[in-house]
């Protein structure tokens, strides 16, 4: 693989990696009474909402593997019992490192231009490398809601748990 195309592709890697890494902090700071706390009652509970972002990446990666829809749904839920940290971030980083190893195994013009349909759009393919894009940028819009719902909810929060200990040196 092109050495920019395969550089760009691990910054992706490193920014799933971080989205990751905080989800998993977060997780951590959630008590056994907050699990079923939701903000509004149209939105996801606290346990709903952490289930789901800890299932994205296996899924979306049966998703773009084309899998079939059952089999999809089947991940989907699977993580639906789920209301501790540790087999929260256990799940999340199973997903993420089957993600991780598939992306890495595609040559450059499969990374680029093969094209994968999900079962609820088989008329609209979706390159690879847009899959990981579409991917890293959902892990970080579910992570992005559980540290406000977090922080609406009195729970400590900070910049930190956010963006790692580089945050540390910031001025803000």
């Amino acid at each position: 693989m092109n050495e920019n195309i395969s550089h760009i592709r691990d910054r992706l890697f490193d920014e799933m990696e971080l989205a990751l890494t905080t989800s998993c902090v977060l997780f951590a700071k959630i008590q056994p009474d907050q699990w079923d706390v939701r903000p509004h009652e149209n939105m996801r509970s606290l346990s709903e909402l952490t289930q789901h972002l800890a299932i994205v990446p296996a899924m979306e990666l049966a998703i773009l593997q084309e899998r079939p829809m059952e089999e999809t749904r089947k991940i989907a839920v699977s993580a639906v019992h789920l209301r501790d940290a540790d087999s929260l971030s256990e799940v999340m980083r199973s997903g993420v490192q089957a993600l991780t190893r598939y992306m890495a195994s595609l040559d450059e013009g499969d990374f680029l231009y093969k094209g994968t349909a999900p079962f609820f759009a088989k008329n609209h393919p979706v390159t690879q490398v847009k899959w990981l894009i579409e991917i890293t940028t959902h892990l970080y819009h579910h992570r992005g809601q559980l540290y406000t719902y977090m922080k609406q909810f009195g729970l400590p929060v900070s910049m930190r748990d956010l963006y790692g200990p580089a945050a540390d040196s910031w001025t803000l």
